[in-house]
């Protein structure tokens, strides 16, 4: 067993991590420029294709359908007993495969069938990502790099938009989806170039590693107080994330009375809030965890704190107004991705490495299910208020506080890396991840 010091300090990075960790953000990055294309493309498509709105949305909620089923999948059967280079590399040729023949078809079936595929490829995306990034830098140093590649995400809301319109006003609607697909090819070139295993994979994943490195019972690992805290943490927490794009835009404008024109560029604000917050969220814990801070302390508060911030500053949007309401607005929408960093490092500090990979992409792919729900029972409580659009969406924002509330509960109440590591040690030792994450506390 290493000393204390030994562990807190870490070996050396790799340089190559940090191009695995850019490769990574770019992964990201265009996982959100395939999403967006779809809603960029709206008007025009609809047009061209003679859809409803109603269609319209049947069609993009088919994304969803095995979104969280495929993660699930991916999670159980694949990661784990495959090297998590080839994984992202099929991934990104789903993601690919799926977008270019919009480009040649005139079909709406085809279109259904791609968007279906798509989210099948995009569930497992974000999770796997964070699993690939965790093998080439070591527990206490896995904050940061985790919030470099969720900002891949902002990247792709903010490049993609008017980088996707311009596209689709000058070339056309389906260019956008084949600048996608092409965006895709040309990462999984770079990928199979750069991409690789990094020093804290399971040993020989490639032979057999589930078998050969240390594992724990099933039932130990699932039903481990901080396993299920960060299942109620993150699913409370994508409640917010899954309504975002489909109800921040009627909230602002017909929840709080904001003017259309107005509402794109707070949205964008929102998102370039978001950026700095996550990336200076991440240092500080990170800071903290490599000074001797417990990991109960720089993950399981920081998380709970993160979602009851958001849950009181979304409360406060609906009474208050100006500048103060929208700075409520933006860390109520912004704040909760801070769990996305929190939730995964805290699973990767407490599971062996042979099944750390499927604990984070089974957890971090179900737990989308609830946009299923939040994004179906918001319009639903909006609809209830009738022509009373503003009482509507004040119930609505009031009931999904109440949803981040409860999962900061969840945070404070059930996270304890430490306890889980000590648990876990006692059955299965040494432990994979015992050996490399501090077990100091404040």
């Amino acid at each position: 067993m290493p000393s204390s010091s030994s562990l807190t300090t870490g070996p050396a990075v790799p340089a190559r991590a940090y191009a695995v960790l850019i490769m990574l953000f770019l992964f990201q990055t265009i996982n959100f420029f395939d999403k967006l294309v779809f809603g960029l493309s709206a008007v025009p498509m609809m047009k061209e294709l003679s859809l409803s709105p109603k269609e319209f949305g049947l069609i993009g909620s088919s994304f969803f359908l095995l979104f969280s089923l495929s993660g699930m999948a991916v999670g159980l059967f694949v990661v784990g007993r495959f090297p998590a280079k080839w994984i992202l590399l099929l991934l990104a040729a789903i993601w690919s495969a799926t977008q270019l023949p919009v480009f040649f078809s005139s079909s709406v079936m085809v279109l259904v069938v791609c968007r279906i595929l798509l989210g099948a490829g995009e569930g497992p995306g974000l999770p796997t990502a964070l699993h690939a990034c965790y093998n080439w830098f070591p527990a206490d140093k896995r904050s940061v790099p985790s919030a470099v590649v969720l900002q891949g995400i902002s990247v792709g809301l903010l490049a993609g938009g008017p980088l996707l319109t311009y596209v689709i006003i000058n070339h056309g609607w389906r260019t956008g989806f084949l600048v996608c697909g092409l965006l895709g090819i040309a990462w999984m070139f770079a990928w199979s170039v750069i991409g690789g295993e990094g020093p804290y994979a399971a040993a020989d994943i490639g032979n057999d590693a589930t078998a050969a490195s240390p594992k724990l019972p099933a039932r130990l690992l699932w039903c481990d107080p901080t396993v299920i805290g960060v299942i109620i943490m993150s699913t409370m927490s994508y409640w917010i994330v899954g309504i975002s794009a489909t109800w921040l835009p009627p909230f602002l404008q017909l929840g709080l009375g904001y003017k259309p024109t107005d509402v794109g560029w707070i949205i964008s604000a929102i998102y370039m809030f978001q950026s700095p917050l996550l990336l200076s969220g991440s240092w500080i814990t990170q800071v903290l965890q490599r000074r001797g801070w417990s990991l109960r302390a720089c993950l399981g508060n920081a998380a709970g704190l993160a979602l009851l911030i958001a849950g009181c500053a979304l409360l406060l949007s609906i009474v208050t107004t100006g500048a103060f309401q929208l700075a409520c607005v933006a860390i109520a929408f912004a704040a909760p991705s801070l769990t996305t960093i929190f939730g995964p490092v805290a699973l990767g500090a407490v599971a062996p490495a042979a099944q750390r990979g499927r604990l984070i992409v089974v957890i971090y792919s179900g737990n989308a299910a609830s946009a299923l729900f939040s994004n179906a029972l918001t319009g639903w409580i909006v609809g209830e208020a009738g022509s009373n659009s503003a009482l509507g969406y004040a119930h609505a924002m009031t009931f999904t506080a109440g949803i981040l509330i409860v999962g900061a509960v969840a945070a404070f109440a059930l996270i304890f890396p430490e306890r889980t590591i000590a648990r876990f040690a006692k059955t299965s030792s040494p432990s994979s991840s015992a050996t490399i994450v501090p077990a100091t506390s404040t």
